[in-house]
């Protein structure tokens, strides 16, 4: 190919060379040479020897007789293709190609022009379309007139906005502002001309001076990422623009036009028509305040700093955000209802990411694939709660955007997780000296509070130590067959000895929580819960403490549960009211498995006569059940199947009719069959 072709008589040649000498040499264009020199620079950089490359001079490899030997060995083993350019950057100019081109083009012409071959070009073509896909963008081929997309405009905007990003890679893609109001060159490791003319052509220096006027007159600063997405994207909407590539169309919202940052849009407006000659439709500027709107904000405007991400707040989503917690907690855990945490985080990101949503502005969320592998469940029940938000929005909910509140969900789990599940157990091993082993193991407790030392041996002696004692060997001096890890360091733990002992830690907690991650069918069945000796019968109760305390009884008595257990559900009825009344008359009562949680489990109690506390604050009651759960995963199988079949009238009024502990076991093992897969009860835990 070309570039090989081009590399090979820079690398035969003694001494400098001219562009038109080497283009005889090569017979090709002096234009191709150009497009494909960076190509050509970066490869010879590569093989650490000098290139000159200067107008008035030409061209010259400074190099040895044997590191140019070596070179052209190497040039002769690399295939018939680009020489280093990845499958992923090939992808990359081809989508710009596409996405830039006003007419169809062929395999030919950018075969021409990149020194791809067409059989190349036509194997990438499946990852293309499936990278177009995701804006929504059709890729049209046709033997008679070559490759072309169809969709949006819009899409098409955002779709290279994103390939900028993944050219730049986000650590470049972040300093980008910064770079252009600097004038620092983004341009020293793009391989390929074709993009730095792209780049060049956005007009982002001036920009970056709009992102500045946005700031000053809405009196905010916009966070790093926000800056340079809708930099780069008034710089595609430019040239878009100047292209007459127009957007037209109805108002999405007529309520933007009343903000302020519709107002700040129109005089952005303005701003290009006087620099550029062109003219913004209402929906150009409709889409441009969207961006402004759902943008993330710092709380500092120093430059130089990185403030703390915020989000515009307002109480408008308020109910949106507790209707969606209200489903999920019916999955997970109760307690999510009373998570402020989560409640104040999801309500934040549905208030930057609903007006992204509903302008179909891309959502990029690069932990996606992890959500779906490790937490399915997590994921699955984020997924079921969705219905609310596209209800009020009427656009269907992305993947990405589940993922981002699978994350929240998973982080109020985590706040839940019992203490002791956090703690590993650490055997000290030394030389016998008991002042080296009390120092390393004040040293442990200091630096690593939820690692507990449970033995100290000597490691001169062969004492065997087993993976029931403990998860690691901490050891001042070599230890060999052991049955578990072992870690030497120094007494004193230096700084290496500590990082060591961190990366240990966060592997094994991953570990232990991957084992913990079982799918929904292994989990524990409600029936496996609810045992015949934790089935309670009562005639009425005259206090709802006196409820907690006869529907917990069963669980105290057989170990499952500490007294303290009771007592912090008292608490959190008393701070928070009955917000786990779950509908059908039946409550759930529960506390956090910190608080005495000992195995997981549950019982029920059955009223003769149901409770009334407050018509107001809660129901008529005459079902309870105790969950008493260890972590933040175990349960959710129970739950789930508790949460379906109180949904049912006829097994509440089979449950209401049961008159012994053995009736109401037979009542579950007939209904448990009838049950839906999770992944189809979407909208069934509304309540």
């Amino acid at each position: 190919m070309r570039q090989q072709r081009i590399i090979r008589e820079l690398l035969e040649t003694q001494g400098k060379i001219t562009l038109r000498e080497l283009a005889e040499k090569s017979d090709l264009n002096p234009r191709i040479i150009r497009y494909n020199m960076k190509v050509v620079r970066a490869w010879l950089l590569a093989g650490e020897l000098e290139f000159i490359n200067k107008p008035g001079y030409g061209l010259e490899v400074v190099a040895s007789e044997q590191t140019r030997n070596s070179l052209l060995e190497e040039l002769n083993t690399l295939e018939d293709c680009d020489l280093i350019l990845s499958k992923d950057q090939r992808i990359r100019i081809m989508l710009l190609y596409l996405l830039t081109s006003t007419e169809p083009f062929s395999a030919k012409s950018i075969s021409e022009i990149e020194s791809f071959s067409r059989s190349t070009i036509f194997k990438d073509t499946q990852d293309i379309e499936t990278w177009l896909n995701d804006y929504e963008i059709e890729l049209k081929k046709q033997s008679a007139k070559g490759l072309w997309t169809e969709g949006r405009e819009a899409s098409r905007r955002f779709a290279l906005v994103r390939l900028v990003r993944e050219e730049l890679d986000d650590h470049r893609w972040h300093r980008l502002f910064n770079d252009i109001e600097k004038k620092i060159s983004f341009d020293d490791k793009i391989a390929s001309h074709r993009f730095i003319d792209f780049l060049q052509s956005l007009h982002l220096a001036y920009t970056s001076g709009l992102i500045r006027f946005i700031e000053e007159n809405i009196s905010r600063c916009m966070s790093q990422k926000s800056r340079v997405e809708i930099m780069v994207y008034m710089g595609v909407m430019i040239r878009a623009l100047q292209a007459r590539d127009c957007m037209q169309g109805a108002i999405e919202d007529e309520e933007i036009l009343e903000t302020e940052e519709f107002e700040t849009a129109r005089i952005i407006g303005y701003m290009i028509e006087q620099e550029f000659g062109i003219s913004m439709s209402e929906k150009e500027l409709e889409l441009l305040a969207a961006l402004i709107i759902g943008s993330r904000w710092e709380e500092s405007c120093q430059d130089g700093t990185e403030g703390i991400e915020i989000s515009a707040i307002s109480d408008k989503y308020d109910v949106l955000t507790q209707q969606m917690i209200n489903i999920c907690s019916m999955r997970l855990h109760p307690m999510l209802k009373i998570d402020t945490v989560l409640f104040q985080e999801l309500k934040n990101h549905l208030d930057y990411s609903i007006f992204r949503l509903k302008y179909h502005i891309p959502i990029r969320n690069r932990n996606l694939a992890t959500i779906k592998e490790k937490y399915p469940e997590i994921y699955r029940v984020a997924e079921n709660s969705i219905f609310i938000l596209e209800k009020e929005l009427d656009v269907r909910i992305p993947p990405e955007e589940i993922g981002f509140i699978a994350m929240y969900l998973l982080s109020a789990l985590e706040r839940l997780r019992t203490e002791e599940d956090s703690h590993l157990r650490a055997i000290i091993a030394n030389n016998g000296v008991r002042a080296t082993s009390s120092l390393l193991q004040s040293r442990l407790e200091y630096e690593f509070p939820g690692l507990r030392v449970v033995k100290t041996i000597n490691s001169f002696e062969n004492i065997p130590i087993t993976r029931d004692e403990g998860d690691v060997i901490i050891s001042t001096l070599p230890i060999e067959d052991a049955q578990l890890p072992v870690i030497q360091v120094q007494p004193f733990l230096e700084r290496d000895n500590i990082r060591e002992i961190q990366q240990w830690i966060q592997q094994k907690n991953q570990s232990k929580r991957q084992e913990k991650l079982l799918s929904l069918h292994e989990q524990t069945s409600l029936v496996d819960l609810i045992k015949l000796s934790h089935i309670t019968f009562a005639k009425r109760v005259y206090s709802w403490q006196d409820m907690v305390a006869i529907a917990s009884q069963p669980l105290i008595h057989s170990g499952a549960i500490q007294e303290r257990y009771l007592r912090a559900m008292v608490d959190v009825i008393a701070d928070y009211g009955f917000y786990m009344y779950m509908g059908s008359g039946v409550l759930l009562l529960h506390a956090k498995p910190t608080d005495g949680v000992n195995r997981l489990c549950m019982s029920m109690l059955k009223l003769d006569k149901p409770f009334i506390y407050d018509q107001n604050t809660l129901p008529e009651t005459d079902i309870i059940f105790v969950l008493g759960a260890t972590d933040d995963n175990s349960h959710l199988k129970a739950l789930f199947q508790l949460n379906e079949l109180i949904q049912h009238t006829e097994f509440m009024d089979s449950i209401r009719a049961a008159k012994k502990p053995v009736q109401i076991i037979n009542t579950l093992w007939q209904w448990l069959p009838r049950l839906s897969e999770p992944e189809k009860s979407a909208s069934a835990l509304a309540v």
